[in-house]
């Protein structure tokens, strides 16, 4: 089946706090976008995309925009899934700061079309840079523990973006030197890279030693919030 980028598939909103990243604790508004363009082996998000993952529902644009004006949280989360299979520069509401949680794999300001694992196509034309650069973009690129490539097109695009951080997702040192590897080939600065530990517990969330090597590096250490005081639960 072939969806055309103006058409939403959102899995769930909800209303929580910002968990992780450089706007750690936010009141926001979350729409999950369904479908992904990844698989990852550790993904805690997989019923928007693995099989038979669960419901999910369409909308148009002025639709989501009006459930963004309904809700009283300043900051719009846009993520997923993956939020840039979509036109999100279509859903800017005024008065609200909206952020994207991307893996990164897409340019944005490219036109997009694309086949998914599922085989669904999903065809979309370019964001518009003047409305996006306002957006506090979040790029995740996964690490090999996650069994996905990295699109080196795409980081050498984001690495240039000055209205765009860096989170990555690590299980020890191994991983950071990964991260150490990916900076130094896109010439990332420390001070946009913020990691997070990997895990959907309490005690997977408190590795003073991991945390202590992350300063080391000069990066920024970015707690998961959300696992920390709700674990697995959906909608926090």
């Amino acid at each position: 089946m072939t969806f055309q980028g103006y058409t939403y598939f959102l899995t769930e909103y909800f209303e929580s706090i910002q968990g992780e990243g450089n706007y750690a604790g936010a009141n926001s508004l979350f729409l999950r976008f369904h479908f992904c363009n990844l698989t990852c082996s550790w993904c805690d998000t997989k019923y928007t995309w693995f099989a038979d993952s669960g419901k999910f529902e369409p909308y148009n644009a002025e639709q989501l925009k009006q459930l963004i004006r309904v809700h009283n949280s300043p900051h719009v989360i846009l993520t997923g899934g993956e939020p840039t299979l979509y036109r999100l520069d279509n859903l800017v509401v005024s008065g609200k700061k909206f952020h994207v949680e991307t893996n990164g794999m897409y340019i944005p300001t490219q036109s997009l079309d694309v086949i998914l694992a599922n085989q669904n196509r999903f065809v979309r034309e370019p964001m518009d840079e003047a409305i996006i650069r306002d957006f506090n973009w979040v790029i995740s690129p996964k690490l090999s523990n996650s069994l996905q490539e990295i699109n080196e097109q795409s980081l050498d695009f984001w690495a240039k973006k000055e209205y765009c951080i860096f989170k990555f997702v690590v299980r020890n040192d191994v991983d950071l030197n990964e991260v150490s590897s990916i900076m130094t080939k896109f010439n990332i600065k420390p001070n946009k890279v913020y990691i997070g530990l990997e895990g959907q517990t309490l005690q997977s969330q408190l590795n003073p030693e991991l945390v202590d090597e992350i300063i080391h590096r000069g990066l920024n250490f970015s707690p998961r919030l959300h696992v920390m005081l709700w674990g697995a639960r959906r909608r926090k």
